[in-house]
């Protein structure tokens, strides 16, 4: 049937007419009668395949240049194929990519982008293209190759728009759209502007309450997708959390629907980094049952995202670390078992191919290729312990996992080395992973054609690693050396320009502790963190007074870009 409709519809010579219309009507009706998302995948993956996308495109860009309200010839052509787009763009993601090759995001950006649409927005048909525009594009932004064309031409800030209109779902929708595409700070700004979170929290207990379980056109799980994208920005864990979130979660955990289950318990998760929230968490005697009663579901991705985030919520990886610590009988300089593969699910077709050769290398790996986590994170937190490395595949979707961060914050606390290998193309870490990963340099695996140049330079990297001893401490009332004009600029600063140096890095909670510190002893701070890592880090926590891991990471990081040389 789909292919009879694409037939037609590449045999027309112009598509401003009712016979467009109509074929067009009977693509997106076919959509609708595929009931389960398998059906509907397999359809839209069907159209990429015969040229589909390809055309809806075309279809597009030749009515939009006709302009959309010219005509009703014009008009209800334009909407049917906002319909197959938008609808087909959420049920596959190579559907999604495909129209990012194809160049639509411009086009569909311009849309939300044209004057007279934003100033008649509350018009019934204008409405339509905005929100056909916005939820097509927050399908697209699932594609990571999709989210550098959305930051092209200044399409962050045509975007943001819609954060601040009056209609709650095209301020929603704008700001999950944007949880793929901003950085941190962007999001701050954006996150208190705009107020989302509080209407997300309405339209998430509104799908709850409704017969259908959808609000505003939303199910909750995809309401609860979205709280958990944004979370995964430090700063909005405080705001979701005090919007009231956690109650709605709990009621979404208590339902029959495994996806809603999973997506409400990955939300606790992502707010469970948060140290502050994690300890109200854990007072909750009835979250913590619920995650106990989630973690016996027969629903084996909804075990082990409640396992996770019981992980977290006890802070069972920080008392494993210090027990291991206060256990250990092995040295500093011993060299332990093997070499740990942390990655995101999307990445084990090269990381596969990574693990066989440095094997071959006569490398020991451990890569877990069963989707492990939950309820064998035991199993994890072993692997990292007996590892003298451990790589980190860095990604967008590594960023965004709870689970990867559980394993990437579990290997920072055991000091062992980090090796960052990028997955992704034209991806920067930012937030906690760019915090964890600091300065390092990464390797470059997001290119097929350059794996062997990689993974040679993998196997130099791994067998520089000589653990070293070091008996350096860190000592506040050291007397800092004599200096010469060669010296690093660092030894000149003041006690003020310290302050100056913490602020311009937002460590502003840290002022206090480093009142009484000059250049010359950060000098000496960052030439112990060099030296002796683990007894940097561990005196961060202990004799400085950080409170989090957190802060541990922000203040490592604007550290590390203090230049020494």
């Amino acid at each position: 049937m789909a292919e009879s409709i694409l037939k037609s519809l590449k045999d027309l010579q112009s598509y401003n007419n009712d016979e467009t219309r109509d074929l067009l009507k009977n693509l997106c009706m076919l959509y609708f009668q595929n009931k389960d998302d398998g059906s509907r995948r397999e359809l839209a993956d069907l159209l990429v395949r015969e040229g589909g996308a390809e055309l809806l495109v075309k279809i597009f860009i030749t009515l939009s240049d006709i302009g959309f309200f010219t005509s009703n010839s014009v008009w209800f052509p334009a909407y049917y194929t906002f319909n197959s787009i938008w609808n087909y763009s959420d049920a596959s993601l190579l559907f999604g990519e495909e129209l990012g090759k194809l160049g639509l995001i411009k086009y569909l950006v311009a849309v939300l982008d044209h004057e007279p649409y934003k100033s008649k927005q509350e018009e019934k048909n204008v409405k339509y293209l905005l929100k056909a525009s916005l939820c097509t594009l927050h399908n697209l932004a699932k594609v990571p190759e999709n989210r550098p064309l959305l930051r092209q031409d200044r399409g962050v800030g045509k975007i943001a728009y819609y954060t601040r209109v009056e209609d709650g779902l095209l301020k929603v929708v704008s700001i999950m759209l944007l949880g793929y595409i901003i950085d941190e700070d962007e999001s701050d700004v954006l996150m208190d502007e705009s107020g989302a979170v509080e209407i997300m929290v309405k339209i998430l207990q509104g799908a709850l309450d409704s017969k259908d379980q959808r609000c505003c056109g939303y199910r909750a799980s995809e309401i609860a997708e979205g709280l958990s994208l944004i979370a995964t920005c430090e700063k909005n864990k405080e705001k979701i959390f005090r919007s009231g979130a956690l109650p709605v979660l709990m009621e979404m955990m208590e339902s029959k629907n495994s996806h809603d289950k999973l997506f409400a318990a990955k939300v606790v998760w992502q707010l469970a980094f948060d140290a502050s929230i994690r300890d109200e968490m854990r007072e909750n005697e009835s979250l913590m049952n619920l995650l106990e009663s989630l973690s016996k579901d027969k629903n084996k991705a909804v075990r082990n995202t409640a396992h996770g985030a019981k992980w977290v919520i006890g802070k069972q990886a920080e008392e494993k670390s210090k027990n291991k610590e206060k256990n250990s009988s092995q040295s500093a300089g011993q060299t332990l078992g093997h070499i740990m593969i942390s990655y995101q699910w999307d990445n084990q077709k090269t990381m596969l191919k990574v693990n066989k050769r440095l094997q071959n290398s006569g490398l020991r790996l451990w890569m877990d290729v069963e989707q492990m986590a939950g309820s064998t994170l035991q199993a994890m937190a072993e692997a990292v312990e007996q590892a003298y490395a451990v790589l980190i595949c860095i990604s967008s979707k590594y960023k965004e996992s709870p689970s990867c961060r559980t394993e990437a914050e579990y290997t920072f606390q055991l000091r062992k080395q980090i090796v960052p290998l990028m997955m992704e193309k034209n991806y920067r870490p930012d937030g906690w992973l760019g915090a964890l990963l600091g300065a390092k340099l990464w390797i470059d695996f997001s290119n097929d054609s350059n794996f062997e140049e990689s993974i040679s330079q993998l196997i130099k990297e791994i067998e520089t690693y000589t653990p070293m001893k070091s008996n350096v401490v860190l000592n506040k009332n050291a007397i800092p050396p004599m200096t010469s004009r060669n010296d690093p600029a660092v030894l000149k600063w003041t006690k003020k320009d310290v302050a100056t140096w913490l602020k311009e890095s937002k460590l502003d909670f840290c002022l206090e502790i480093f009142a009484e510190y000059d250049g010359a002893l950060i000098y000496q701070l960052q030439k112990v963190r060099k030296e002796a890592p683990e007894f940097f880090f561990t005196s961060l926590r202990k004799d400085v007074g950080f409170n989090s891991l957190t802060e541990v990471l922000l203040f490592t990081q604007a550290l590390e870009k203090i230049n020494l040389s």
